[in-house]
This record gives structure tokens, sequence and C-alpha cells, in this order.
């Protein structure tokens, strides 16, 4: 086991170049991950936008029936 623990430690400290796609693309696949993740483990919220003041509710219709008549 303490093989293998130094093989991978050797493998970890070699320098490695990345091209500039990848470094962007690797950042992006984190931030996207990390907004998911965050919605998924944030709490359900009920979000209502508007003040419900009874602009729409439905009685429009029937007060341009009576101004037609």
């Amino acid at each position: 086991m303490k093989e293998k623990w130094n093989e991978i430690q050797t493998t970890l400290e070699e320098m490695t170049l990345m091209k500039k796609r990848e470094y962007f693309l690797t950042l992006t696949v984190c931030l996207l991950a990390g907004l998911v993740i965050g919605m998924l483990i944030s709490p359900r919220k009920f979000m209502m936008i508007g003040n419900n003041n009874g602009n729409n509710n439905g009685n429009n219709e029937e007060v341009s029936d009576e101004t037609e008549a």
C-alpha cells in the first residue's frame, strides 16, 4: 500500500503544462458544477414576484362586457 502511495505522490509532483483552452474549460465546468450543486443544496423557497394588488385578477372581462352593451 505504501508503494502505491509513493507512486501516486511522484505522479502528482511532476510539472505539467495545460493549454489555455483546457484551463478555461476546467474553470467553466467547476463553475457550472458549483451552481448546480448550490441549487440542489439550497433550501427551497417560494418566491412571488409582484404585489397581488388585483390588477390582473380576471375582472377586466366583466367590465369590458358592461361598457360595450
